[in-house]
C-alpha cells in the first residue's frame, strides 16, 4: 500500500513539473516527411518534456506558458521551427534555447515580453536562426524617454534574415545590430509612434542596420509623426518600402525616396498614408501633386505602386503620370482619392501612360471624386485575392460631356474603374492580344456605356457591371468564352423585363456564377440563361419574385440558388419535383425572409418541406403567416400539419356545398327577380371569381380601396362615401385618419397601405395639393400602378375646374378613371345624375 501511495505522489509531481495535466499533443508530417508536434490550445503552463525527440517543428501557441526556463528544449535538438505565440510569456532565461542549434524559425509574438530586459546571451545558441518574430509584446510605459533595443541580445543572430519587432517612441538601435549582416527584411508589426515631445524618426535611426536590407515595413502607425530627409539613406538596395496605414503624409513619403533615384524597386506601398486627421499648412489633407513632389519617385523603376487613399485631389502637368520608366509597372493603384483623373484635362496624360506601360497587369482607378464610406481596396501584394470581394458603396451623379478612346496594353490582366462619378459621355476601348481577366466598371455614372472591342473580352473571367442600368449597356451578341463570374446587381433589369427586351444577349458557355440581386425583378422568361447551362451559383436575392421562376429547372449543374428577401409564398409542384431530382448534387437553397403562407392551399408544400432532403440554408428559422396573420416557424407547422390543418377537408366540402346551394338558388329563383337584380348578381359573382384568381396568382389585398383626401372632404366621406362603399357595397377601404396606427412612420405606413390596396381613390378638390401628403400619395400610386398589381386609380372631382386639377394627375390621365361628384351631400341624394355616378364608382371598384 505504501509503495502504491509513493508511486501516485510521484506521478502527481511529474505532472505538475511537466505541465502534463493538459491534453496530449498530436503529431503530423510536413511535405518533407519531418515530424510536427501540435501542442496548441492544450493549457500547458510549461514546455512539455515527454514529446518525441525527433520533432522538427513544435507548435505551442495559445497556451498559458509564463516563463521559458533554462534547458526548456534540451531534448529537442532537431527542432527547426518553434512557435510560442499567444502565450503569457514575460520572461526568457538566458539558456532557455540550449540545444537548438538547428532552429530556423522562432515566433514568440503576442506575449508579454519586455524586450528591453532580454538577457544579453539569450539568442547565442540560435546560430542558424533565419526568421524571428518578437512583435506584439509588452508596450513601453514611458513614451517620453529613449527606448533602447537590446542590441547585445540580437547581435548573436548573425544568420538572421527576417526580423519582426515593435516600433516604440524614441527608438535607439545600438551598434550590436550591425552584426545582422544577412538581415534582408525588417518589419515593425506594432507601431507606437506619435507626434509628441518633438518626436521624429531621425536620419540616424537605422544607421546600425545592414545596408543589404531589401524590405522595410513601417505600417499601421495611425498617428502623424515627422520623418527626417535622410531616414532611408542606409538602405541603398531596398526593394520593398511599405508605409501603408502610417499617417506620415504623402509629402514626407515622397521626399524620403531620394536615395532610390534611378534604381529598381519591387513595391512602394503608400496606401492611406494621408488622413483627414492631418490637415495643417505644411501637410494639408487635400494634396495637389506637382512636378517637384514627384522628382524622386518618377525616376524609379517600380513594379507595383499603391497610392490609394492618399488625399490626392489633382495633379499638375508632368507630375503623377510622368514616370521615366512606365514599362516597369505591373501594378498601379490610385483608388479612393478625390481625384478628377477621368476628366478631359487628364485623359491624354492617362492615355500616354497606358501606352507606355507595356507590361502593366493591374490598374485600379476607382472610388474617385469624393470620400466613400467603405471603399474596397486591392492588396498590392496579392491582387488575385480580390476577385470575390463585395462592393457596397453608392454613387452620386455627375454630367460631364467629353469623349475618350483608349487602347489597352496587351499585358493588362486586372482593370477596375468602379464608383467613378466623373465619366465620359462616351468611351471606346480597344485591345490587341489582351490578357484582361478582371474587368470592373460598376457604379459609374455613364451616359453611354463604354464600348469594348471583342478582343478585350476574349480572356475575361470576371465582369462586374453592377449599378449601371442595363438599358444603356450595349452588349452585342458576342462570345465571352472564358467568363466565369458575372455581377449585375442594382442594374434595373426590371426595366428591360417590363419592355419584353432581351438582356442576356451575349454567350458565355463557361459562366458559373451570376449575381442579379437588387433588381426589382418579379418574373423572368423561360429562356433566361438558356445559353449559359453550366451555371452553378445563381443569386437572385432582394427582388420581387412571388414564386421560384421555372427557368431554374434548366440549370442542371446548379449548386447554390439564392432567392432570399423576395415575396415567395410557396414552392410550386414542378419546382419541388426538380429539387428532389437535384438532391444528388446537394444544391443549397437560400429562402430567408420570404412571405411563406401556411394554409390549406399550401398544405402540399408543407408536407414536402418536412420530408425532402433538399438543403435549405438557415431553413430551421424560416417563418410563415397563418390564416390569423400570426407568424410561426415553418418547420413547426410542417411537422404538425394535423394539428394546424385538421379542418382542411371539411372546409373543402363546405365550399362545394355553398356552390351547389348557390347554383340551385340561381335555377329556381323567379325570372323577374333575376332580371331586377341582374347587375348585383353579376358583380357579386365576378368578385368571388376574382378573389379565387387573385389567390392563385398570390395577390393578397388587405383593402379594396385606399382613399386619399384633404380635410374639407372628411364630412362628405363620413356621411356619403363610407355608408355607400362599406355598409351598402360591403367593401373595405383604408382611411389614413382611421386605419393607420399612431407611432408608425407616416410615409412608410401610407406606402404600405397603398401597396395592400386593390384600387386607389383620390378625392380632388381645389385645395387638395395644399395638403401635406397629397403629392406623395399620387406618386406612390403611380409607382404601384406601373410596378405591381394596383388595378385602378380612380379620381373623384368635386367642385374643381379642369385647369385646377393637379399636374401629377393630368400626366397620367390615360391611366386614370374620372368621376365628377358634388361636395354637397344633399345635392347627391336628390340628383339622378349623381346616382349614375355612384353606380359608375361601384362598377369601377368591383371590376378590374
Amino acid at each position: 500500500m505504501n509503495q502504491l501511495r509513493r508511486m501516485f505522489l510521484l506521478f502527481i509531481m511529474l505532472t505538475i513539473v511537466n505541465g502534463n495535466h493538459a491534453m496530449p499533443c498530436t503529431y503530423s508530417r510536413n511535405r518533407k516527411h519531418k515530424l510536427i508536434a501540435h501542442c496548441e490550445n492544450q493549457g500547458f503552463t510549461s514546455v512539455p518534456m515527454n514529446l518525441s525527440r525527433d520533432i522538427s517543428e513544435l507548435i505551442l501557441s495559445n497556451n498559458s506558458i509564463r516563463m521559458l526556463q533554462n534547458d526548456s528544449f534540451v531534448h529537442y535538438t532537431k527542432l527547426e521551427i518553434l512557435i510560442l505565440n499567444k502565450n503569457r510569456l514575460s520572461e526568457i532565461k538566458e539558456d532557455a534555447f540550449v540545444g537548438l542549434h538547428l532552429l530556423k524559425v522562432l515566433k514568440v509574438n503576442d506575449n508579454l515580453i519586455n524586450i528591453r530586459t532580454l538577457p544579453r546571451g539569450v539568442f547565442r545558441h540560435l546560430s542558424d536562426l533565419i526568421d524571428l518574430d518578437i512583435s506584439l509584446n509588452k508596450k513601453s510605459l514611458d513614451e517620453n524617454t529613449a527606448f533602447v533595443y537590446p542590441d547585445g541580445a540580437f547581435s548573436a543572430l548573425r544568420s538572421l534574415q527576417n526580423l519582426s519587432i515593435d516600433l516604440f517612441m524614441f527608438p535607439e538601435f545600438g551598434a550590436g545590430f550591425s552584426s545582422l549582416e544577412n538581415l534582408t527584411a525588417l518589419k515593425f508589426s506594432q507601431c507606437y509612434l506619435r507626434n509628441s515631445s518633438q518626436f521624429r524618426l531621425s536620419n540616424s535611426t537605422f544607421e546600425h542596420f545592414s545596408s543589404n536590407l531589401k524590405e522595410l515595413y513601417i505600417s499601421g502607425c495611425r498617428n502623424f509623426f515627422l520623418l527626417e530627409y535622410g531616414l532611408l539613406e542606409y538602405f541603398p538596395h531596398l526593394k520593398i518600402l511599405d508605409l501603408s496605414e502610417s499617417y506620415v503624409h504623402l509629402y514626407q513619403a515622397l521626399r524620403i525616396l531620394h536615395p532610390f533615384q534611378n534604381k529598381n524597386m519591387s513595391v512602394i506601398n503608400f496606401h492611406h498614408i494621408s488622413d483627414n486627421s492631418i490637415n495643417e499648412d505644411d501637410f494639408p489633407y487635400s494634396v495637389v501633386l506637382t512636378a517637384e513632389l514627384m522628382t524622386y519617385i518618377r525616376t524609379i523603376c517600380i513594379e507595383a505602386l499603391d497610392l490609394s487613399k492618399t488625399g490626392i485631389v489633382d495633379y499638375q502637368h508632368n507630375s503623377l503620370l510622368s514616370f521615366e520608366h512606365p514599362e516597369c509597372f505591373k501594378t498601379f493603384i490610385i483608388s479612393a482619392n478625390r481625384l478628377p483623373a477621368t476628366t478631359a484635362k487628364h485623359s491624354l496624360q492617362l492615355y500616354s501612360f497606358l501606352m507606355k506601360a507595356i507590361n502593366i497587369k493591374v490598374y485600379d482607378l476607382s472610388y474617385l471624386t469624393i470620400d466613400y464610406a467603405h471603399p474596397v481596396f486591392i492588396n498590392v501584394y496579392n491582387t488575385e485575392s480580390f476577385y470575390h470581394l463585395p462592393k457596397s458603396a453608392k454613387y452620386f451623379q455627375m454630367s460631364p460631356h467629353w469623349n475618350i478612346n483608349y487602347s489597352l496594353p496587351s499585358s493588362i490582366e486586372f482593370l477596375r474603374f468602379t464608383h467613378i462619378q466623373s465619366t465620359p459621355s462616351s468611351a471606346s476601348i480597344t485591345c490587341k492580344n489582351t490578357s484582361l481577366k478582371y474587368l470592373d466598371v460598376s457604379y459609374g455614372v455613364y451616359k453611354r456605356y463604354p464600348k469594348f472591342s471583342e478582343d478585350c473580352l476574349k480572356q475575361l473571367e470576371y465582369l462586374d457591371i453592377s449599378g449601371i442600368s442595363v438599358a444603356i449597356i450595349t452588349f452585342p451578341s458576342m462570345l465571352l468564352p472564358k467568363l466565369v463570374v458575372l455581377k449585375m446587381t442594382n442594374a434595373r433589369i426590371d426595366q428591360i423585363v417590363r419592355k419584353g427586351r432581351e438582356w442576356m444577349s451575349f454567350r458565355a458557355p463557361a459562366l458559373r456564377e451570376v449575381d442579379i440581386s437588387f433588381n426589382y425583378i418579379w418574373t423572368l422568361e423561360e429562356t433566361t440563361f438558356f445559353k449559359q447551362p453550366h451555371i452553378t451559383h445563381l443569386n437572385m436575392s432582394n427582388n420581387l419574385f412571388r414564386t421560384i421562376p421555372n427557368f431554374v429547372t434548366k440549370l442542371q449543374k446548379l449548386q447554390s440558388l439564392d432567392l432570399s428577401n423576395n415575396l415567395i409564398t410557396s414552392i410550386d409542384d414542378d419546382i419541388r419535383i426538380w429539387l428532389n431530382r437535384m438532391t444528388r448534387s446537394h444544391p443549397v437553397l437560400y429562402l430567408d425572409n420570404n412571405a411563406f403562407m401556411c394554409s390549406c392551399d399550401t398544405l402540399d408544400f408543407l408536407l414536402w418541406f418536412e420530408k425532402t432532403n433538399v438543403t435549405f440554408y438557415n431553413g430551421d428559422n424560416y417563418t410563415c403567416t397563418m390564416s390569423n396573420n400570426k407568424q410561426i416557424l415553418l418547420k413547426e407547422v410542417a411537422k404538425n400539419t394535423n394539428k394546424y390543418f385538421s379542418d382542411c377537408k371539411a372546409t373543402l366540402w363546405l365550399h362545394v356545398g355553398i356552390i351547389l346551394v348557390a347554383s340551385a338558388f340561381g335555377v329556381f329563383v323567379p325570372l323577374s327577380l333575376l332580371y331586377n337584380y341582374r347587375w348585383n348578381i353579376i358583380l357579386y359573382m365576378y368578385r368571388k371569381v376574382r378573389r379565387v384568381v387573385e389567390k392563385n396568382l398570390h395577390e393578397n389585398y388587405l383593402y379594396d380601396a385606399y382613399v386619399s383626401y384633404e380635410e374639407r372632404s372628411v364630412l362628405w366621406i363620413q356621411k356619403c362615401l363610407l355608408p355607400k362603399i362599406e355598409e351598402e357595397w360591403g367593401l373595405k377601404v383604408c382611411l389614413h385618419d382611421r386605419d393607420l396606427l399612431p407611432g408608425d412612420i407616416t410615409a412608410d405606413a401610407k406606402a404600405e397601405s397603398i401597396q395592400q390596396s386593390r384600387h386607389v381613390v383620390f378625392i380632388i378638390t381645389e385645395h387638395f395639393t395644399e395638403g401635406k401628403w397629397g403629392r406623395f400619395e399620387i406618386d406612390r400610386a403611380k409607382y404601384e400602378k406601373y410596378t405591381t398589381n394596383l388595378r385602378k386609380i380612380i379620381v373623384i372631382l368635386q367642385n374643381i375646374r379642369i385647369e385646377d386639377i393637379p399636374d401629377e394627375i393630368v400626366n397620367i390621365s390615360n391611366d386614370v378613371c374620372f368621376i365628377e361628384m358634388a361636395l354637397d351631400e344633399n345635392e347627391i341624394i336628390n340628383s339622378t345624375d349623381n346616382q349614375r355616378d355612384w353606380l359608375k364608382l361601384k362598377a369601377l371598384l368591383y371590376l378590374n
